[in-house]
């Protein structure tokens, strides 16, 4: 019976949007009606005091990836469209660190094997669209209504970013390999780090796993709190990825402010979580409704 809600709660998360509107997290409560484990139940309930809001993601095989980039990038929009504020400043000091991470990592991919001309319109829509970011931010009523189109059109330049935020975890791995070979070993053991980011990493569609999460996080130095619900527990099981505790060696993670993404994991999926002191902003909220 289990597997049978599994199947159908997922198939549902692939016909959906890429990224939903902003929701309750109480929704979910409908895909778990008459499923004799009552601990999703449970864990809805507590998801649903803990956090605001929530937004759907495509269970395309790329919702980590996905979920990721939209919530990095949605940090990197300022919150008021004030440029002299406070909140606005410090958001533009992060959108300068992860744009100037970018810029960086190009001869980072190359110096690990990745070819130029391979690479180089991914990253280029990368960099294009975090320098676009800060223009948006001051110059539109609600930045965040436009952003959300940027993620919800197919074959849009928010894929360019997704895989290329597959290719920053390949990258990481391979730079890294002596590290991530023990964990990659747990899962693959017949891999190598290079034969597993050609297979798992690199492809869109492929699902994440724990080495893909570590490996983007570190790279990027942001950090990544994940609410399991999965059935296994009353109270939901977290996963956290610190940022503060990235192995990253680039002197430009010692002047970036710690920021904290946070998602859903259901088994095989990912969404993107809201805690109740970061929900999105009522102004953006009804601008999206109003689509």
């Amino acid at each position: 019976m289990m597997a049978e809600h599994e199947a159908e709660w997922m198939q549902v998360a692939k016909q959906g949007p890429l990224v939903s509107d902003p929701m309750s997290a109480l929704c979910l409560k409908a895909e778990y009606a008459g499923n004799a484990n009552e601990n999703f139940l449970l864990g809805i309930e507590s998801l649903a005091k803990r956090y605001d809001a929530m937004r759907r993601v495509r269970g395309d095989g790329n919702c980590f990836f996905r979920a990721f980039i939209f919530a990095l990038c949605e940090q990197l929009l300022s919150p008021d469209g004030n440029p002299g504020s406070a909140s606005s400043s410090q958001t533009a000091r992060l959108r300068a660190c992860i744009e100037e991470t970018i810029r960086a990592s190009k001869a980072e991919l190359i110096a690990v094997g990745y070819s130029e001309i391979a690479i180089d319109a991914f990253w280029e829509t990368f960099v294009d669209y975090l320098a676009a970011m800060e223009t948006r931010s001051h110059a539109e009523l609600y930045p965040l209504f436009t952003f959300l189109q940027d993620f919800q059109t197919e074959g849009g330049e928010s894929e360019y970013l997704v895989w290329y935020a597959r290719l920053l975890t390949a990258g990481h791995l391979k730079k890294h390999a002596e590290t991530f070979q023990p964990f990659i070993e747990g899962l693959f053991p017949e891999l190598t780090v290079e034969q597993f980011c050609a297979a798992e990493v690199e492809p869109m569609g492929k699902e994440c796993d724990q080495p893909q999460i570590a490996a983007l996080t570190e790279a990027l130095n942001i950090g990544v709190k994940i609410e399991y619900l999965d059935g296994s527990a009353k109270e939901l099981q977290t996963y956290e990825c610190s940022a503060s505790a990235s192995s990253s060696s680039s002197p430009r993670s010692a002047t970036q402010e710690p920021v904290t993404l946070y998602l859903l994991y259901r088994p095989g999926h990912y969404d993107i979580l809201y805690p109740r002191a970061a929900a999105p902003s009522t102004a953006s909220a009804a601008a999206v409704q109003e689509q």
